[in-house]
C-alpha cells in the first residue's frame, strides 16, 4: 500500500513538472497582465467624462450668467449632463483599453497555438478538473475546444483561466491528492501525447 501511495506522489510530480514544462502560468495569466492596463485606461474614461461634464456645465453656466436659463433649468442642465458624460467615458474607456490589450491578446493567443500545435495539449489535463472543479463551465469548454483541436475559437483569459485553476490543483494536491483513477488518466493522456 505504501508503494502504491509513493508511486501516485511520484506521478503527481512528474505531472506537475511536465505541466510547468509545456505552461509558462504566468505568461498565461492574462487577467493578471491585464489588470494594470485595465486600472491606467479608466482614467481616460474618467478624464473623457470630466471633459465632457465640464463642457456641459460651462455651457450652462454661460447661460445663467447671460440670463438665457433661469436657476431651475441650470439645475436640471447639471444633472442631465451626467448622463451623456457618464456614456462617453464609458466608451473612451472601452476604446483605449481594447487597444491597449490588443497585443497582449495577440501575443497570448500565438503562444496558445504554439502550445497547442496540431493535437492539442491542454486537454490531456482534463480528468484534474473534471475531479476538482466539476462546475467550473468555462474551464471545461476550453478543454473540450482544445480536444477537437478548434484553437481559434478559445478566448485568450478563458485558457489563461484554466492553465491557472489546472496548476493550483497540481500544486495543491498534497493536501487534497489525486484519486488514483484521474493519475492514471491523466498519464495516459499524457501518453498518448509522446
Amino acid at each position: 500500500m505504501a508503494e502504491k501511495k509513493k508511486n501516485r506522489r511520484q506521478i503527481k510530480k512528474e505531472i506537475l513538472g511536465e505541466f510547468e514544462r509545456t505552461f509558462d502560468v504566468p505568461r498565461l495569466d492574462y487577467e493578471k497582465r491585464a489588470k494594470p492596463i485595465r486600472d491606467k485606461t479608466k482614467l481616460f474614461g474618467v478624464l473623457a467624462a470630466g471633459i465632457v461634464y465640464g463642457l456641459g456645465f460651462a455651457v450652462g453656466m454661460y447661460g445663467l450668467q447671460s440670463g438665457a436659463v433661469d436657476d431651475r433649468v441650470f439645475s436640471k442642465l447639471v444633472w442631465v449632463m451626467m448622463i451623456p458624460a457618464t456614456v462617453v467615458g464609458f466608451v473612451a474607456w472601452m476604446i483605449i483599453s481594447n487597444r491597449r490589450e490588443h497585443p497582449i491578446r495577440e501575443e497570448v493567443t500565438g503562444y496558445i497555438r504554439d502550445i497547442e500545435g496540431e493535437e492539442g495539449v491542454l486537454w490531456r489535463y482534463a480528468p484534474i478538473l473534471s475531479e476538482f472543479k466539476p462546475d467550473d463551465h468555462i474551464s471545461k469548454r476550453v478543454l473540450q475546444r482544445s480536444q477537437e483541436k478548434l484553437f481559434a475559437k478559445i478566448a485568450p483569459e478563458d485558457y489563461g483561466k484554466a492553465v491557472t485553476e489546472i496548476h493550483a490543483i497540481l500544486e495543491d494536491s498534497s493536501d487534497n491528492p489525486l484519486s488514483l483513477d484521474t493519475v492514471e488518466a491523466v498519464s495516459q493522456n499524457l501518453g498518448r501525447a509522446a
